[in-house]
C-alpha cells in the first residue's frame, strides 16, 4: 500500500512539473519578445488630445476604441528587434514591415521597453518624453560625438543648419593630444603627422582655425612608405620634422585600389632613392628625396561646412538627438497586441 502511495505521489508530481512547463512554455509564446513579429492598432498622440498617427483610415480623436466593426482600422505588423531578420512569418517580407512616422518600433526607444512581455489582446497606454520617442530636437549649438570628421570620436557643435546639411564646429581644448588623422574630413593631410599615435597637441584656438603641434614620439623603424615597412627614421627640433627613408636595394611592389606597380631601387645615395619601374612596355628611371622635412606646427580649420545630416543621424541618436519633425516633442501612444509570430 505504501507503495502503491508513493508511486501515485511521484505521478502527481511528474504531471505538475509536466504541466507547469506546459504552461510556462505556453504563457511564452503569449508574451511578446524580443525577435518577435506581431501585428498592432496603434494611436499617437500630443498631450493636447491631437493625433499625428495612427492606425484608422478616418480622422479620428485619441480616445477612439480600437473597434475594427465600426472604424477602418488598418493592423501595423512590426518586427519586433533591431536589424533586419532572416526569415519571416508565412505571407509576410520585408516589406511587409511597418513603420510609426518612418520608424520602426525599437528606434523609437521608449514604446519598444513598454510593449515587452505585452499579451495579445492587450491594451496599453504609454507617455513619453523626447528622448524616449522621436529624440531631443537637433538646434544650432547642440553638442555631440561623432567619428564622421577624423575616423575616431571627437566633440562638435552644430552651428548651422541648413536643408539637408549642417555645419559644425570641433569643440578642442587646449592642451588636448589628439592622433592627426590622415584626412582632415574630406582634406588630405600633406605632412604625415599621422605615423605617430597620441603625439599632436591643441596649441591654441580660436572660432574659425586650431594651431596644432606635433612631437613624434617614434623615431626609428617608421614607416613611410608602405612597400618599404619600417625603413624610415625621424628627428626634429624646435619647429620641424625630419624623416629619412633607407630602403632596400632591389624589387619592391606598390598597391593601389586594386591594381599594382612593380619596381626596383637601384641605388641610395645620401639625397636621393634612385628607382626604376614599368609603366606598360616601359621602363622608367626616377629619384625621390630621401628625406622629407615638415613644420611641427600647422593650423587646420575647426569649422566643418556642407555636412550631410544622413551621414550623422545614428551618432546624433546615440546622444539622444534627432532631425525628426517630431523630435522634442512629448508624445503619447495607444497601443493594442492583436497577433504575435514566433518562428523557432
Amino acid at each position: 500500500m505504501k507503495e502503491l502511495t508513493k508511486g501515485l505521489i511521484a505521478l502527481v508530481v511528474i504531471i505538475g512539473v509536466t504541466m507547469g512547463i506546459y504552461a510556462y512554455e505556453t504563457m511564452e509564446k503569449r508574451i511578446l519578445k524580443t525577435g518577435d513579429f506581431a501585428e498592432i492598432y496603434y494611436i499617437g498622440y500630443f498631450e493636447n488630445g491631437t493625433v499625428f498617427s495612427s492606425s484608422f483610415q478616418d480622422n479620428v480623436t485619441f480616445d477612439t476604441p480600437f473597434n475594427s466593426k465600426k472604424y477602418n482600422l488598418t493592423p501595423l505588423k512590426i518586427y519586433f528587434g533591431g536589424g533586419f531578420p532572416d526569415k519571416y512569418p508565412e505571407g509576410w517580407e520585408y516589406s511587409d514591415i511597418g513603420s510609426i512616422e518612418n520608424m520602426r518600433i525599437y528606434e523609437i526607444e521608449g514604446l519598444y521597453e513598454e510593449m515587452k512581455g505585452m499579451k495579445k489582446g492587450d491594451e496599453k497606454i504609454v507617455e513619453l518624453p523626447p528622448d524616449e520617442a522621436f529624440g531631443m530636437k537637433v538646434e544650432n549649438g547642440t553638442v555631440f560625438n561623432t567619428s564622421m570628421i577624423f575616423g575616431y570620436n571627437e566633440r562638435f557643435e552644430i552651428v548651422n543648419i541648413k536643408g539637408v546639411t549642417v555645419d559644425l564646429k570641433w569643440l578642442c581644448e587646449e592642451g588636448k593630444i589628439i592622433t592627426f588623422p590622415q584626412y582632415w574630413y574630406n582634406l588630405p593631410v600633406q605632412q604625415p603627422y599621422w605615423l605617430w599615435e597620441n603625439a599632436t597637441e591643441v596649441v591654441s584656438f580660436n572660432e574659425t582655425d586650431v594651431v596644432l603641434k606635433t612631437t613624434p614620439n617614434q623615431l626609428d623603424n617608421i614607416t613611410l612608405f608602405p612597400w618599404w615597412e619600417g625603413a624610415s627614421n625621424a628627428s626634429y627640433n624646435d619647429t620641424k620634422i625630419y624623416i629619412t627613408t633607407t630602403p632596400p636595394l632591389g624589387n619592391f611592389t606598390i598597391s593601389y585600389w586594386g591594381g599594382y606597380v612593380t619596381g626596383k631601387v637601384v641605388e641610395v645615395t645620401e639625397d636621393k632613392i634612385k628607382i626604376e619601374y614599368t609603366a606598360g612596355n616601359q621602363t622608367i628611371e626616377d629619384e625621390i628625396n630621401r628625406t622629407m622635412v615638415f613644420n611641427r606646427t600647422i593650423e587646420m580649420p575647426i569649422i566643418f561646412k556642407d555636412i550631410q545630416k544622413i551621414s550623422i543621424e545614428d551618432e546624433l541618436r546615440e546622444n539622444g538627438y534627432s532631425f525628426h519633425e517630431l523630435a522634442g516633442k512629448n508624445v503619447i501612444f495607444r497601443v493594442k497586441l492583436l497577433k504575435i509570430y514566433r518562428l523557432s
